[in-house]
């Protein structure tokens, strides 16, 4: 009788928002193709230890919890809302200088250009006018023809989803390596060109960056179905929540917990059972029937059933998580 192969290990994948903790390890994972030696990375490190708090920064990681502490992170991605300033400094709408990351890394360093604030962000959304630039997105294995290395794509797929749907867009960019160039098309991007092209040839094929972009315009001509044209998917949100608020729901879509929440949001019980109600009251406002038999009777009970409805409805309607500043 044959002997079968033993059984594939079983990968427990997911995606959530990088945290501190995260940081040096997804450093290990920082792409060639950002063209930066030793010293440079150890001063993106230091731009790290406040650009994560920045509400303009969108970053996370693909972990597999079957794997040891310290080899779960599989992929990670950053992505920056930019100002139209930067847009044009960097010439993103027309054909840019290459290593577009690591000079807007450089630029962040030296305060030559500041991240956007939750109420610019929020004014630009709400006008169709923001660009975000995706800075990288990095793999422990990038060979495509790995099963493992395609299921980390695909939830790669739906992390972009998590991270870049709800936004009012008018066009994203991509600096990425010529190495990922079939999932980037894959993906609904559009190569694009830049404008010192002679000095990638220094370098080997898999460690020369790639620029791929998609506008609002480009969008409207293809069909949904790709990640990247299915984020030009928008409508105004409908509760328009606080700051405060869209980060608990946003913290909340990846574990719910109040132990695992109050050290993140930096509140107390009370502080925490504050926020909730707070959102309930809002819901309610603008939407009465929203929790229908849920939002009367013994708070103690009903609470956990309306943080599920509500959860539920923002994971469908992520625009409800975007700042957004009318008027």
């Amino acid at each position: 009788m044959a002997r079968s192969d033993p059984p594939r290990a079983i990968s427990r994948l997911r995606h959530r928002p990088v945290a501190r903790r995260d940081v040096d390890e997804c450093f290990e994972l920082l792409p060639p193709w950002l063209g930066v030696d030793q010293q440079q990375v150890a001063e993106i490190r230091q731009v790290w230890d406040w650009l994560i708090d920045e509400p303009s920064l969108l970053s996370g990681v693909i972990e597999d919890l079957a794997l040891p502490p310290g080899r779960r992170i599989q992929a990670s991605g950053v992505t920056l809302i930019v100002p139209q300033s930067l847009v044009r400094a960097l010439d993103l709408d027309g054909q840019p200088r290459a290593f577009i990351t690591r000079r807007i890394y450089s630029a962040l360093r030296d305060g030559s250009f500041k991240p956007m604030t939750d109420r610019e962000i929020g004014i630009e959304n709400a006008r169709g006018e923001l660009t975000m630039m995706i800075l990288h997105f990095s793999q422990r294995d990038h060979d495509i023809t790995n099963p493992y290395v395609q299921d980390v794509i695909t939830m790669a797929n739906d992390t972009f989803r998590m991270f870049h749907d709800g936004f009012n867009l008018r066009a994203v960019y991509y600096e990425t390596g010529e190495i990922n160039d079939l999932v980037a098309v894959a993906s609904g991007f559009i190569r694009r060109h830049y404008a010192n092209p002679a000095e990638l040839q220094v370098l080997p094929r898999e460690h020369q960056p790639a620029l791929f972009g998609l506008t609002r315009e480009q969008a409207k001509g293809l069909l949904p179905g790709s990640p990247a044209r299915n984020c030009f998917q928008n409508q105004p949100p409908l509760f328009t929540f606080s700051a405060s608020q869209r980060r608990l729901l946003w913290f909340a879509l990846f574990d719910d917990s109040d132990d695992a929440l109050m050290p993140l949001l930096d509140v107390s019980v009370h502080g925490l059972k504050k926020l909730w109600r707070g959102i309930y009251e809002r819901v309610e406002d603008r939407m009465p029937e929203f929790f229908g038999d849920s939002g009367s009777g013994d708070e103690g009970k009903r609470g956990p059933e309306k943080r599920r409805q509500v959860l539920a409805y923002v994971r469908q309607r992520p625009e409800e998580l975007r700042p957004w500043f009318a008027g």
